[in-house]
């Protein structure tokens, strides 16, 4: 017996097992990408016989048949008769759990974002898994209703009919749906002879269905795709809705954010947008819960300051006077046209380039700026008083040695990286918004530290200084696409995350910016950060030594 054959019959063993009956002539059987029997959906299969009318679902699927888009339809159909039938049968069944999780998760990774099953099998299966990854708002409503639970087959019938109707733009004739059948009443009706339909499902992927009389593989062609594309438009305007209400509304307007987002949403970020905010909201009911949260961690945060205000007093005085000491001898240089011959360029004399001398330069207010960039992820929840004081810490002391600071916040939600801008370079009196901190979501590291470069490399002062307070734990629900004929999605977080930001850092150093961190995490996470950053990092194991070690970080990096 070929292999092609031993799977054959193995899936038709899981199938008989899984259904009771050993004399069905099952019209799908399911197979992996390397051709092997599906464990998992064969069984499914199986005990869709099982628990189901299949004489009537069959009827159901070759009344589809008259659609283009039969195969999709049929697809989200078995996919609702799923959850039916692990709940029916994963209490008695123990192995099935571990069977639908390694099943889930192969289709959260195989999401291309251009089949349209795909994209509602990963929502789907990622729900199941316990998180949910950033769809369409038309896909979670789908999924709302995909429950079959309780319902006889007819009811699957008719509901699925519904929201066919609902979703789709479907060809075939609704009245098929509105009378009870029995047998071939479908074929009757329509007086027409079908064709017996087989098939395959392809671990992870599409149904490829098979006809048995004219031995055609039939593939979807027809228009959901398009009619799905309908919806983006619409539901991108939802999404940045949402967070504008979530987060405070955009400082740079819809058509320049597009603008930065084609510069730097691309490689592992061509999925994200951006959104710049100062954290004012309008009032509107949608915005109303996020603003109360955000006053009420305010307030914790001043608290927190005011309660241990000696102590960060005496970490402002210490760092403002090491930050003095230190930009005391800072000097800078520059090309001139007077000074220490730079003698690799003194050909340039031919082109009229006077610019082949070097000087240093000393102010009394140096050429620096500092951004300091802090990490407000749902992982920072149990730290915000903390992140908080030490942001202003930092600013308050860069303040009275008159440097210029800017401070902003990061965080994910959905597909957006949100900057929250609390001060700029020319807002010495604005320190204390700081306060106005607070942390949801994930942390896409990468796309924030590309954007904060991008932003810093216009600025006009000669050294730049970018202290990130973060955990070194990069994380984020939007995945990275891989290449290839079958892309699928790795998880922003771990490896990926990690050498993910440690690129971006090492562009800006490259870019002349100077890069830190002030690490905020565990000692687990150290390895982590050590990756990112190399050595440009300091922990703060305890607020009364912040001066020392924030001011030894800064001194070194002026120094070198």
């Amino acid at each position: 017996m070929s292999k092609k054959a031993n799977e054959k019959q193995r899936a038709l063993n899981i199938i008989w097992n899984a259904s009771g009956n050993y004399s069905l002539i099952p019209e799908l059987t399911a197979y992996d990408e390397s051709g092997k029997a599906d464990l998992y959906w064969n069984y499914i299969i199986g005990a869709v016989y099982k628990y189901f009318d299949y004489n009537l679902l069959s009827d159901f699927f070759n009344t589809l048949k008259y659609d283009r888009d039969y195969i999709f339809y049929q697809k989200i159909l078995m996919l609702g008769l799923e959850g039916c039938i692990f709940d029916k049968d994963g209490k008695d069944r123990p192995a099935l759990a571990g069977l639908r999780y390694n099943y889930g998760k192969k289709a959260a990774e195989n999401r291309d974002g251009t089949e349209v099953f795909d994209e509602i099998a990963a929502a789907y299966f990622s729900r199941i898994m316990g998180y949910k990854i950033k769809v369409r708002d038309n896909v979670n409503s789908l999924l709302e209703e995909l429950n079959f639970d309780s319902l006889n087959t007819e009811q699957v019938i008719n509901k699925m009919n519904l929201i066919i109707q609902k979703y789709f733009e479907p060809e075939y004739n609704d009245e098929f749906y509105i009378k009870k059948v029995k047998g071939n009443r479908f074929l009757n009706f329509l007086g027409r002879r079908q064709s017996v339909i087989k098939g395959t499902i392809n671990k992870g992927r599409s149904f490829i269905l098979t006809d048995a009389e004219e031995g055609k593989a039939y593939k979807r062609t027809g228009k959901i795709l398009s009619k799905w594309l309908k919806f983006k438009e619409k539901s991108d305007i939802r999404e940045r809705e949402f967070i504008k209400n979530y987060f405070g509304i955009s400082v740079i307007g819809e058509p320049n954010t597009k603008v930065l987002e084609k510069i730097l949403c691309n490689d592992n970020h061509e999925s994200c947008h951006l959104h710049f905010t100062r954290g004012q909201f309008e009032d509107n009911k949608d915005s109303i819960l996020r603003r109360e949260l955000t006053s009420v961690q305010k307030d914790k945060n001043i608290k927190h300051y005011t309660e241990n205000y000696i102590r960060n007093t005496n970490n402002i005085i210490k760092l403002t006077n090491r930050i003095k000491n230190i930009i005391t001898d800072y000097s800078y240089s520059m090309k001139s046209e007077a000074g220490k011959l730079i003698s690799e360029k003194a050909w340039r004399t031919v082109l009229d380039d006077n610019g082949i001398f070097i000087k240093s330069i000393k102010d009394e207010i140096p050429d620096i700026s500092v951004d300091i960039m802090l990490d407000a992820s749902a992982s920072q929840l149990y730290r915000q008083e903390l992140i908080a004081e030490e942001g202003y810490i930092i600013a308050e002391s860069l303040t009275r040695c008159r440097i210029p600071v800017r401070i902003y916040s990061f965080c994910n939600m959905r597909n957006y990286t949100v900057m929250n801008l609390f001060r700029d370079y020319n807002e010495a009196n604005s320190n204390d918004n700081v306060f106005n901190y607070c942390a949801a979501g994930f942390n896409r590291d990468g796309i924030a530290l590309r954007t904060a470069i991008h932003m810093m490399e216009d600025s006009k002062y000669n050294h730049k200084i970018l202290i990130i307070l973060s955990d070194g734990k990069p994380n984020d629900m939007l995945g990275v696409s891989t290449e290839g004929l079958i892309p699928f999605q790795r998880e922003y977080s771990d490896e990926t995350g990690i050498s993910d930001t440690a690129n971006e850092v090492r562009k800006g150093w490259k870019k002349g910016i100077s890069i830190l961190c002030i690490f905020t995490g565990r000692d687990e996470d150290i390895p982590s950060v050590k990756k990112i950053y190399g050595q440009k990092f300091t922990r703060i194991m305890s607020l009364d030594k912040f001066a020392e070690m924030v001011g030894v970080l800064i001194e070194k990096e002026l120094i070198n």
